[in-house]
């Protein structure tokens, strides 16, 4: 089955939905290179607005001959010259003007590549071909030598009207039936991500059907594969350079990722000495978490992502080779379940301190020997007194 971001992936700048602006700027730059004052276009916005697919559209548009590399497949300075130096210093294999797209360049951080953005640098200078970089946000000083090398064009974010248009567009290619409500609510669900839409909407239409209800299993589905993906990064990785990002784009509470954590630690760490010390990084984090509560004190919060993602990945001795299936804890719903219990007993408490002038904490201690009353009356009398609904006779019954 061919994906729709890539079976209706724009061919040409009118293809482009959203961005006229940018793309134009970016055609400019593309055919009067030579007259340019910068030999690069750094071209940047939010994930899945356009950016790499209307350079894909404008080379074939303008018949380039496109050379692609991921930055984050040049992970140190020698890469990134042989790469460059053989990219831009030879012809394209067809004869064909060459465009050479660098794409994701955050991704270019840390020790690893010290030197990369150097290299960069100098070697868009000698380039003799545009080049092409992509960035979601540049505005990280270790990228300032890197702005003033290149020309900046914006992609803004995609408003969700725009992805809205292109939804339907989509469905009446592919004679799916859908709810325009459902069109919009996803649409203003990916917040800009027109790549993240049509992706949802290739799930959810299936059945060749698009209906409201299916964004609610589509939430649900994201947020547990999110969780489940990165409890796999985290138990799996063989470095801690892997798994410290595991949990940086979560749309879930912390309380939740420890119980996560905690329900599935079990299965996946076989050996005592690694769970030991998994569960030691565990209670560590919760500690700082505590910290957070009483104290207010947010700076030890990259302790805990520290410490429940490389932390626990550096706890096991070897890898678990075996599937294992994560599963969420019950343990919300049995708290869930004891409060709704106990919450009756507190409504009762509360009934009894008011009649009887005590505490609330007094009233629950003696609701036992109400109970004992109960059990061995009919009890009319002391429900009328004590104001019980029909509910809470029962409860004193049971």
């Amino acid at each position: 089955m061919t994906l729709f971001t890539s079976k209706y992936a724009p061919e040409s700048e009118e293809q482009v939905f959203g961005q006229q602006k940018a793309v134009s700027e970016l055609k400019d730059f593309i055919e009067n290179y030579k007259q340019k004052r910068q030999k690069a276009a750094l071209i940047y916005g939010p994930i899945g607005n356009g950016k790499t697919s209307s350079v894909y559209a404008l080379a074939k548009q303008l018949d380039f001959d496109l050379l692609e590399i991921n930055s984050s497949d040049l992970r140190n300075k020698a890469n990134m010259d042989s790469f460059l130096n053989s990219a831009i210093g030879q012809q394209s294999l067809f004869f064909k003007p060459k465009l050479i797209l660098i794409d994701e360049i955050d991704n270019i951080s840390g020790v690893k590549d010290r030197g990369c953005i150097q290299a960069l640098t100098k070697a868009i200078e000698k380039s003799t071909f545009p080049v092409i970089l992509t960035a979601n946000d540049p505005s990280n000083s270790k990228f300032k030598a890197l702005r003033k090398a290149c020309q900046m064009i914006e992609f803004h974010k995609l408003q969700y009207k725009t992805i809205a248009h292109t939804l339907m567009w989509v469905c009446e290619q592919e004679n799916i039936e859908f709810e325009e409500k459902a069109i919009n609510s996803l649409a203003r669900q990916v917040d800009g991500d027109l790549r993240g839409a049509l992706i949802d909407l290739q799930i959810c239409s299936t059945d060749k059907n698009f209906v409201f209800d299916d964004l609610k299993n589509l939430s649900d589905r994201k947020r547990t594969d999110s969780i489940i993906n990165a409890l796999r990064i985290i138990f799996k990785s063989s470095s801690v350079d892997n798994a410290l990002p595991a949990l940086d784009d979560l749309d879930i509470k912390m309380d939740e990722i420890f119980l996560w954590i905690d329900n599935n630690l079990p299965k996946e760490y076989l050996s005592p000495k690694s769970l030991s010390q998994a569960y030691g990084h565990l209670a560590r984090a919760d500690q700082f978490r505590g910290r957070i509560r009483k104290q207010q004190h947010w700076r030890f919060i990259v302790y805990i992502y520290n410490l429940l993602t490389a932390g626990i990945s550096s706890a096991k001795t070897e890898k678990n080779p075996m599937f294992v299936s994560y599963q969420p804890t019950m343990r919300l719903l049995r708290i869930w379940q004891a409060n709704m219990k106990f919450a009756k007993k507190k409504e009762i408490a509360e009934k009894l301190a008011l009649v009887t002038h005590t505490s609330k904490k007094v009233a629950l201690q003696q609701i036992p020997y109400f109970q004992e009353m109960f059990k061995h009356s009919d009890g009319s009398l002391l429900a009328d007194e004590l104001d019980l609904s029909r509910e809470e006779v029962d409860w004193m019954k049971k």
